[in-house]
């Protein structure tokens, strides 16, 4: 820490860090490897093709009201995953720059969260979530047709 200021210098994650079954619990096929878009952070990176709206999770975590995190007047669901003891591979996905760059969007599916691609993603590309997606005509409509399926089940 620079004796200037009184931030704290964010800690770099290491693949040694890495909880064991968090990596016994990656799919075929992505990979952890350092993120591309923070460089202090772990990334899911595709190492075969995935196409358009594979479905991963459940994001596993600490469930919490929104209100107690971030969202006080939003519904019910949010997961805490900060602990990688508490988390699986799904904490390692990384936030994109901007919805254009995003690649996963979230869906809360009977109180649990996963993520769907949004288009296909290709051997060395990471995995990016936006979480604005309702405004992206694309995304509304692939998440107005997840809650048909689960309507007509």
């Amino acid at each position: 820490m620079n004796q200037n200021t009184t931030e704290p210098v964010a800690a770099t994650e290491t693949l040694a860090e890495v909880p064991e079954h968090v990596l016994r619990g990656l799919p075929e096929e992505v990979r952890l490897f350092p993120s591309a878009v923070d460089k202090t952070r772990i990334g899911v990176w595709a190492t075969k093709p995935i196409l358009k709206g594979k479905k991963f999770g459940p994001f596993v975590g600490d469930k919490k009201k929104r209100s107690q995190v971030y969202y006080p007047n939003l519904g019910w669901m949010c997961i805490d995953a900060t602990d990688p003891e508490k988390g699986n591979w799904l904490r390692y996905v990384n936030w994109a720059c901007s919805g254009e760059e995003q690649n996963l969007f979230p869906l809360e599916i009977n109180r649990a969260i996963y993520y769907k691609t949004l288009k296909p993603i290709a051997p060395g590309e990471e995995l990016l979530v936006w979480y604005n997606g309702e405004d992206n005509p694309e995304i509304a409509a692939a998440i107005e047709e997840e809650r048909a399926s689960a309507r007509s089940k």
